[in-house]
């Protein structure tokens, strides 16, 4: 399994993971791609694996590509496979600590207001998160959220979001800078996000954060 892949999976995981022909299966309720998707084990594993397991469920099926992984790529758009979500992973390597506003509630659990400051399935998220050690901030008046999970001298962020009344305020910028900051209170040096490439906006926010492509991958899926 790819470096990345690995990793990804290990900050988001699934609720239930099989490993079968030459596959890893990820399910999580149908919520979140990165959840519900297939990682490559074997460089010659058979894309009606991935069909069969998920439609069994009654399931889109879904892969996961990194670099490397170019044949199964090939073998996936063979089968009808459709390239979605484009995906960077960024990454900001300083041991500093960054400047924080403070303006964010920072919490090891999530609260009513960061529950209800997301899309539909943010109780879903929640319980993903659930099962890693994390740090969760939410924004006065519930405007937004956004998560890190930690492992050891690594952050993850995720779950990023600014309810739609207060984008372009500075909201997304306050949380990511006090996630940031308390994760490195609790250890972690570097951190890294995953965003879809084509969210220009996002990916401007991070860059001025410092973050940095460090690696991509994208989703194959079976309409």
């Amino acid at each position: 399994m790819h470096e990345w892949a690995a990793r990804v999976a290990r900050d988001w995981p699934a609720f239930e993971v099989v490993e079968r022909g030459g596959w890893r299966f990820g399910v999580t309720e149908g919520v979140t791609k990165r959840a519900n998707s297939a990682l490559l084990l074997d460089p010659d594993a058979d894309p009606a694996e991935v069909t069969s397991f998920y439609r069994e469920r009654g399931m889109t099926p879904c892969a996961q590509i990194w670099p490397g992984e170019e044949a199964a790529d090939a073998r996936l758009a063979a089968h009808g496979y459709a390239m979605v979500e484009p995906t960077s992973v960024l990454v900001r390597e300083s041991r500093e600590r960054p400047d924080a506003p403070g303006v964010t509630m920072v919490s090891d659990t999530p609260g009513a207001d960061w529950l209800s400051s997301g899309p539909e399935g943010a109780e879903v998220i929640a319980r993903i998160l659930g099962r890693t050690t994390a740090l969760y901030a939410t924004a006065p008046d519930g405007t937004g959220r956004g998560c890190a999970v930690l492992s050891g001298r690594s952050a993850a962020v995720c779950a990023m979001v600014t309810v739609p009344r207060a984008r372009r305020r500075g909201v997304a910028s306050a949380i990511l800078a006090d996630l940031m900051a308390a994760a490195h209170d609790e250890g972690a040096d570097d951190v890294y996000l995953c965003v879809v490439t084509e969210n220009t906006s996002a990916r401007r926010l991070y860059e001025r954060f410092g973050f940095t492509e460090r690696s991509r991958y994208h989703n194959r899926v079976l309409g």
